[in-house]
């Protein structure tokens, strides 16, 4: 198992399939754990008391978690745009809460109806805590990773303007962009840096000329500054700065600069597109991290379609199990 997290690192760090293999690995190295701290009654001991103490600081934060969410996703609502991507904290909260909730509800009744619609949701929470515990793996180890990546050029995502100028977050990412030039300058010299982002239906000018102001007033040159302003999605984002490059002869690999919640799945685009480029990201407001970072798993879990569907088979394979098991009871 190891061997084969080196072998898929080595391939490419931004394959959601990293964090699989450190999952599985995890597993495995609990397993042999067990097995050998059950030969010696000492080592057993120890063994039990450091998992009871994890265990019930597991269990606290779970109890906690959903209280957290609620109120993380009411903070939200309050302080940005009222929309579905901005309230998942809160319903991710909501549903935990009535989880149980609903699996008593269902148990109560004894049949195979309801006792084979427990088992299914039991299931698929297993399967999703499952992907996004994969999810939560790999994003921290592609982020330690690709801190110090190599590139010969820089990508920088562009957010929304407010009132035709950089707002708070979009400058994080180019103070984000500047210092990785800065960290890479005395490898590689200048580095082209590509302001990407089009005119959305609200803003004045397109981002990607707000972009470029904003750069030149903190002394990049007005040389190593290419602008990219047609661009209305992460996709064309990519596509077009990377032809836009292409077209002025800068080689690859390329830095994406972009929030820190968003670069994994930057990253993973730019994998799909067939780009060699590596992204990291800048930080972003503790209260606004939870709904981004849970719209980023949504999005990535419905770019690996296979992920979901051997999970829909394992829901319904366990459900039909249990159905027909409590009717021949």
């Amino acid at each position: 198992m190891g061997a084969a997290l080196v072998w898929s690192l080595r391939r490419d760090p931004r394959a959601l399939r990293n964090g699989v293999l450190v999952v599985l690995l995890g597993h495995y190295l609990l397993g042999s754990v067990a097995l050998l701290t059950a030969r010696s009654t000492e080592l057993e001991v120890v063994t039990g008391v450091v998992l009871l103490a994890a265990a019930a600081l597991v269990g606290l934060g779970l109890a906690l978690l959903p209280l957290l969410l609620v109120v993380d996703g009411v903070l939200v609502l309050r302080r940005e745009s009222r929309s579905l991507a901005n309230a998942l904290s809160l319903l991710a909260g909501l549903s935990m809460i009535g989880f149980p909730v609903v699996l008593v509800a269902l148990l109560r009744h004894e049949n195979p109806v309801t006792g084979a619609l427990a088992v299914g949701l039991l299931t698929a929470q297993a399967c999703a805590g499952l992907l996004f515990l994969a999810f939560a793996t790999h994003t921290a180890l592609y982020a330690w990773l690709a801190r110090r990546a190599e590139a010969r050029a820089v990508i920088v995502l562009g957010a929304g303007l407010v009132e035709g100028e950089v707002s708070p977050l979009l400058a994080a990412r180019l103070h984000r962009a500047v210092t990785a030039i800065e960290e890479r300058r005395g490898r590689t010299g200048g580095l082209p840096i590509v302001p990407s982002g089009g005119q959305g239906p609200d803003e004045p000018r397109a981002e990607g000329v707000a972009m470029a102001e904003w750069l030149r007033r903190h002394d990049i040159p007005a040389q190593d500054v290419l602008v990219e302003d047609r661009s209305r999605t992460t996709r064309e984002n990519l596509r077009f700065s990377a032809r836009l490059l292409e077209q002025r002869g800068v080689p690859e690999p390329y830095l994406i600069v972009t929030s820190n919640y968003h670069a994994p799945r930057a990253a993973l685009l730019a994998r799909r597109l067939g780009i060699d480029a590596q992204a990291i990201g800048c930080p972003t407001a503790l209260y606004y991290w939870p709904s981004a970072y849970l719209r980023e798993f949504v999005a990535v879990m419905l770019d690996h379609r296979a992920l979901l569907a051997l999970s829909g088979l394992a829901v319904v394979g366990m459900a039909g199990l249990a159905g027909l098991s409590l009717a021949a009871a």
